[in-house]
């Protein structure tokens, strides 16, 4: 296969699969980028932006802990009011030079996982959402509910007197420390019939190789240690993203509810 034909199959497989995981080696980080824009502007037949570049864990800190919790990246937004940014693409790239690590990238896809479960319809479930960022989540006034979090977006749709820690309430809460484990995020949604396990994957990524993910259609997280500047993540998406926009893709999402 050619390097054309094999671009073309790495699009089809992101715009069908939400996901594409290229082994390199790239010749750079910036040669990785820009095949990972390749990708994401023919599947979408769009031009995004940057919106974030990151090395994860920063070079001058800790080692990373050993669990992540499923989220999305610049959350998704489920009653939103104002201009914000929408991340749509990440991308993950260990350079070339890097020391093989153990760790995981977990990937959930939500249509089959919500797909287990009879929810109510979107206006319904906009409403419990609502309700679930007025009482318990990050609701910012004026920035309205924007969620990262795929554990408290469940429980926001379950309706359900909330078991997570509160956002408004606990002034020292950090996001992503709703759970400290991964056992205890897979019961978490083991308890709701929803299964993860299941449906969710991992990708190792060596030394050289790219990963690029819908945000929309797929939560991500981690499982194992990241070493001091072992990762390098680029968000695309859209910036200052009107609110009729925002609707029209957070509505996307809650077809996955429907599916």
């Amino acid at each position: 296969m050619d390097a054309v034909s094999r671009s073309e199959s790495h699009t089809d497989t992101l715009r069908v699969v939400g996901f594409v995981h290229v082994s390199g080696p790239f010749a750079s980080v910036g040669h990785a980028w820009s095949t990972a824009r390749s990708f994401v502007e023919a599947a979408t037949r769009d031009c995004l932006e940057v919106l974030g570049d990151f090395v994860i864990p920063p070079p001058e800190g800790p080692a990373s802990r050993g669990f992540q919790t499923l989220h999305f990246d610049f959350g998704l937004p489920l009653n939103p009011v104002a201009a914000t940014d929408l991340a749509r693409y990440t991308a993950l790239h260990i350079p070339a030079s890097a020391q093989p690590s153990d760790a995981v990238t977990r990937l959930v896809p939500l249509r089959p996982l919500l797909g287990a479960i009879g929810w109510p319809d979107s206006e319904g479930l906009i409403a419990r959402f609502t309700a679930y960022g007025h009482s318990h989540g990050a609701w910012y006034g004026a920035a309205g509910y924007v969620e990262g979090s795929l554990a408290r977006i469940v429980e926001a749709a379950f309706g359900r007197p909330p078991m997570l820690p509160s956002v408004k309430d606990e002034p020292d809460f950090l996001c992503g420390t709703e759970f400290a484990t991964l056992g205890e995020e897979l019961a978490f949604f083991a308890r709701r019939g929803l299964p993860l396990a299941a449906v969710g994957l991992e990708v190792l990524l060596q030394p050289g190789d790219l990963l690029v993910f819908d945000n929309l259609a797929l939560a991500h997280g981690r499982r194992g240690t990241r070493q001091p500047a072992e990762l390098h993540q680029r968000i695309f998406g859209h910036p200052a993203l009107g609110v009729a926009e925002q609707i029209e893709f957070r509505d996307r999402v809650l077809a996955a509810f429907m599916s």
